[in-house]
């Protein structure tokens, strides 16, 4: 028989596990509490849902838009509505389109239409998506950026910091008057005054080189970006002379002088004769511009001139382009093409030993040393225009140089002031 002790600890043990329990649900029910139930949960996970698609070769809007979980007749109604705005039929492969879903439903999508373009596609409370075109927010300074050439301008953008998109612009500045193959010295500067453009505090792009000096072998050429007589823009040096020559001073981009015109032995015929032209070492695939605006006479293969180009341009002047690797698309004869036009690339056919150009350059029926042909400017600022073109220059020069600019008349404050800045932010479109 169980003593008294026992028997009180039997009685006392269910009260306890009982109370064990109530305790342990008491204690996990607040836990249960915050804990959001299943359809809140997902709808916090949709909400912050976004999904990046990337557009590849041979993409249309209706693929990349399933690719990142769209219903087809979805898609197919936001291509529709937002059409007013931007067709998305012109979407480009190397973009990438952002969506973003709240409740499994696309709420809005942003794609980058160019550098400084986006379309933003909105759901409506009633159905349907509205578009609308905006300009991205950059934000835009004015700087002065300055760069040390030892070797070449290339690796001078390289070493300053600054990204190569600004090369290509830069050096565009001066191409009238400088050749970078051939003319720059160790020592050379090149200081510019231009807009970058900065989105969330990183620079997203250069806007327009307002003004630039080059000193070269210790001579300054100042150019100065303005205005155009019959619209748009142009280079200037402060006196009021176009930058702008007939001809470029060379058909490529930083390339190396192989063969000057003049008497030489061949390197294939193996035997000296006239060289009526000048040859250009270059990669393979180097694009290869029209030196003068004109007309295509020929566009043809032969064994010695491999693919070549020949242009006719005005005052009797002829440019031969040989050895080519490719020509331009749709380049054809009876063609007219602008100065600065990509005619092809650099490529080796004919009688040739590598990758090169050889340019030629004739008038009147006589071959002409291109290097040394002084190339005539054109269109310069009329005679009413430069005292209000010189105080601009003295404006835009001031930060480049301690030398003095350009004088400067006197002119009502109105007329002075840099080039309009680029819009500063989207435009509401409600």
């Amino acid at each position: 028989m169980l003593s008294r002790k026992r028997r009180r600890l039997l009685l006392l043990f269910p009260p306890l596990i009982l109370a064990g329990i109530l305790a342990w649900r008491l204690l996990l029910k607040p836990e249960r509490d915050v804990i959001p139930p299943p359809e809140y949960h997902d709808a916090v996970l949709a909400e912050a849902l976004e999904v990046q698609v990337d557009i590849v070769p041979g993409d249309c809007c209706a693929a990349a838009l399933a690719r990142g979980g769209m219903d087809a007749r979805e898609a197919a109604r936001l291509v529709a509505d937002v059409r007013p705005a931007y067709d998305l039929a012109r979407i480009r492969s190397g973009q990438a389109m952002t969506l973003f879903f709240e409740n499994g439903l696309l709420r809005n999508l942003v794609y980058p239409i160019d550098r400084d373009r986006f379309l933003e596609a909105v759901r409506l409370p009633g159905g349907g998506f509205r578009g609308r075109v905006a300009a991205v927010p950059y934000d835009v300074r004015r700087e002065t950026v300055r760069l040390r050439i030892e070797s070449s301008l290339y690796e001078a953008t390289l070493a300053s910091g600054e990204t190569m998109e600004l090369f290509d612009p830069l050096s565009r500045m001066f191409e009238y008057d400088v050749d970078f193959n051939r003319d720059i010295q160790p020592g050379d500067t090149i200081a510019a005054v231009l807009d970058k453009k900065y989105l969330d505090g990183r620079l997203a792009a250069y806007g327009d080189i307002l003004a630039a000096e080059l000193m070269n072998g210790g001579k300054a050429i100042q150019v100065v970006r303005y205005p155009a007589p019959g619209g748009g823009s142009g280079f200037y040096h402060p006196d009021g002379r176009s930058t702008k020559r007939m001809f470029l001073r060379c058909p490529l981009p930083f390339v190396h002088v192989t063969s000057r015109y003049g008497m030489r032995r061949h390197p294939v015929m193996g035997y000296s004769r006239q060289h009526n032209g000048t040859d250009f070492a270059a990669p393979y695939g180097t694009p290869v511009r029209a030196t003068a605006s004109g007309v295509v006479t020929a566009r043809g293969r032969d064994n010695g001139r491999g693919n070549y180009v020949s242009l006719r341009h005005a005052n009797g002047y002829t440019s031969h382009y040989y050895h080519l690797q490719r020509f331009a698309a749709g380049l054809r004869a009876g063609q007219r093409v602008d100065q600065g036009q990509v005619i092809g690339t650099v490529g080796s056919t004919g009688l040739s030993t590598g990758p090169h150009l050889h340019y030629g350059l004739v008038r009147g029926g006589r071959y002409l040393n291109p290097l040394r042909l002084q190339s005539p400017s054109l269109a310069p600022l009329s005679r009413e225009a430069l005292p209000a073109f010189q105080n601009y220059c003295a404006l835009m020069l001031g930060p480049l140089s301690t030398r003095p600019a350009a004088r400067a008349l006197p002119l009502p404050q109105a007329r002075l002031g840099p080039l309009p800045l680029p819009s500063g932010g989207p435009v509401d479109p409600r």
